[in-house]
């Protein structure tokens, strides 16, 4: 996979090595709009979170399609994807690499 540079976050300027997944943010009642965070390793590693997007920010600045911002978005990202039991060391996989699976389901 090349890397190319994109405008993952207004903070950050890099090249997005992988996009690990999307994540909802609590809706507030002054919002009319759905928000996200955005969970993504640099070229150098790094783990990174962007959030307050929406969806149209999402798909503009990490330049991805609504099949692909769908497929990464995930609903449930503190549940293990094997025993479904809720884990934050199933949300820390996810978001470092994209993988949904609790230290109990690897061992």
């Amino acid at each position: 996979m090349s890397l190319t540079y994109k405008k993952a976050d207004p903070l950050v300027h890099g090249a997005v090595k992988n996009l690990t997944c999307i994540t909802e943010a609590n809706k507030q009642p002054h919002h009319e709009e759905q928000y996200y965070y955005v969970f993504w390793v640099s070229h150098v590693d790094n783990v990174h979170m962007s959030g307050g997007l929406n969806k149209s920010q999402v798909k503009k600045w990490l330049e991805i399609s609504d099949e692909d911002f769908d497929k990464k978005l995930d609903l449930k990202e503190f549940f293990c994807k094997v025993c479904d039991s809720e884990s934050n060391t199933a949300f820390a996989r996810l978001a470092k690499i994209g993988d949904k699976t609790c230290i109990n389901c690897l061992e």
